[in-house]
């Protein structure tokens, strides 16, 4: 599984997680701010199925946010 949105230009292939312990985790270093992004599953980009926030986007499909502070 990998993770793609506004804080690597929506790249297709995405940033790779990995899975420890049942929970999956990528250790990003990102700026204070809002970000969008989307899980990349099987090629497939999705929405966060544990992430109750998102927002509506361009393509009726949403986005997935979260919220560094």
């Amino acid at each position: 599984m990998a993770v793609s949105g506004s804080f690597n230009g929506w790249d297709k292939t995405g940033y790779r997680m990995v899975k420890t312990e049942g929970t999956w985790s990528l250790p990003l270093n990102l700026k204070r701010g809002k970000y969008l992004y989307k899980l990349v599953v099987d090629g497939r980009m999705v929405l966060d199925p544990c992430n109750p926030w998102w927002e509506e986007n361009e393509y009726g499909t949403g986005n997935s946010i979260i919220w560094i502070e």
